[in-house]
């Protein structure tokens, strides 16, 4: 089932309290209406009670009474309602008019004008009920005036008010729809414009999107759309990068393996095809670590790198494992590769690129240290970093060329070690990823000290 639009969401989220509000209030209306009625038609029951109790006369100590036409004929019969009327005498004796009409509620000796409702005949009926003294028979003699109406004048009055009432409230309800509609379509303008805008892009088209004119609730989505895209554009990038690198940096090695195939093949002694077998061997070897360390490179891109996730390692064991494992590589040249720690070392830090840059400061002081040579691994925590430090007895780098060697396959001029000048961009990418600050210095060994300080992990 498709999800509303905004628009009628919003629409709804107006409509539904406005229709509860509505209800209610019409509830309340009618009510007040029924009140208003009330208050309009009771002046008339009590005009009527009180011209009844003026024509109540004591001659010769008995109690006569004389209706005035006018206090029947007050009322409206266009609802063709009945009107009835009883007088009491001071024993509860009738001296007019109908003999069971409801008494009030409290009926007694209560003086003053008392109205109330009451089932008559079938009718909701009104009545209006005076009590006056007749001090002429005595202190406490009084007559007792009741006059009753049925309530179909004021039903429909009230019916009339309420009516009234909730048309004007519908009115007022469907202007403020309709402004509300407005102001709905004008407010959405800035959306669709965005959404046109991302529609009429090229699918390759990354830039960011204009904030300007963009109103404030929009301006959190924009960013996030433009963090979002920046992100893809370096991951495209980086993919570009890497395609176009590995395709240039390939194309040399095999190139030469296909040369030297082509060499080995017109040989015919023995001696010949094995060196030139031996050729093929050594090219496929570096084309191959050229490829490794363009997939290393890859790894530890910003746009790869987001994807990765970062917890808290102690670096020694991790260290002591992976330099370890260089162990065989550094006696095929007879170093004597060693490590130093003192733990824990907690950093915030992928293992995977952790590795990758160990690794690569490791097989560089490998290559490029003589045989015999010595290579020194060592981590400690320093205050609020952790530093690692690789140190070598090899020919070091010149400190004109320390800002350079961190540029892709850039290569010393009289580097003799095979190599494709990947594995120090490597280590600052690496570095970058955990916020580490790198250094190139001379060792006390002659050679190269490479120092990377890592902040160090909240405890």
């Amino acid at each position: 089932m498709p999800s509303l639009s905004l628009r009628s969401k919003l629409l709804l989220w107006l409509l539904i309290p406005l229709a509860l509000i509505l209800a209610g209030n019409s509830h309340m209306t009618r009510q007040t209406a029924q009140h208003m009625a009330n208050v309009a038609y009771d002046r008339t029951l009590q005009a009527s009670a009180l011209s009844i109790a003026e024509g109540v006369r004591v001659e010769d100590g008995q109690t006569t009474i004389h209706i005035p036409s006018a206090a029947l004929e007050m009322f409206d019969y266009q609802f063709q309602d009945h009107v009835y009327y009883a007088v009491r005498g001071p024993d509860q004796q009738l001296l007019a008019g109908y003999g069971d009409l409801p008494r009030p509620p409290r009926a007694g000796k209560m003086y003053g004008l008392v109205f109330y409702e009451a089932l008559y005949r079938g009718e909701r009926t009104r009545f209006s009920t005076l009590r006056r003294a007749l001090f002429d028979l005595g202190p406490d003699a009084s007559v007792e005036v009741i006059v009753g109406e049925t309530m179909s004048s004021r039903e429909a009055l009230a019916d009339q008010i309420t009516q009234d009432a909730i048309s004007s409230q519908l009115w007022l309800i469907g202007g403020t729809v309709l402004l509300v509609l407005t102001g709905v379509h004008f407010g959405l303008k800035p959306m669709m414009r965005l959404r046109d805008t991302l529609l009429n892009r090229n699918e390759n088209e990354l830039s960011p999107l204009p904030l300007d004119r963009l109103p404030g609730e929009l301006r959190p989505l924009v960013d996030a759309l433009n963090q979002t895209m920046a992100r893809l554009t370096r991951q495209r990038d980086a993919r570009k990068r890497f395609v176009a690198d590995a395709s240039h940096q390939l194309r040399t090695p095999l190139a030469l393996i296909q040369t030297e195939i082509e060499l080995t093949l017109r040989q015919s002694d023995t001696e010949g095809m094995r060196a030139g077998v031996a050729r093929v061997h050594r090219a496929t070897r570096q084309a191959i670590h050229l490829a490794n360390q363009l997939l290393s490179l890859s790894r530890a891109e910003p746009g790869y790198v987001a994807q990765l996730q970062f917890e808290t390692v102690d670096l020694l064991p991790l260290l002591r494992e992976w330099t370890a494992d260089m162990v065989p590589a550094a006696r095929r040249k007879q170093q004597d590769l060693g490590f130093e720690g003192d733990g824990p070392c907690l950093i915030h830090g992928n293992t995977l690129l952790l590795h990758e840059l160990l690794s690569n400061l490791i097989d560089n002081a490998i290559r490029y240290t003589p045989e015999q040579g010595q290579i020194t691994v060592s981590v400690q925590t320093e205050k609020a970093a952790v530093v690692l430090t690789v140190c070598d007895s090899g020919p070091g780098i010149p400190l004109a060329e320390r800002q350079r060697v961190f540029e892709r396959f850039y290569r010393l001029p009289d580097a003799q070690a095979e190599g494709c000048g990947l594995g120090l961009t490597i280590v600052r990418e690496c570095a970058d990823a955990h916020h580490a600050q790198i250094r190139l210095d001379d060792a006390t060994t002659g050679g190269l000290l490479v120092t990377v300080r890592f902040p160090l992990a909240a405890a």
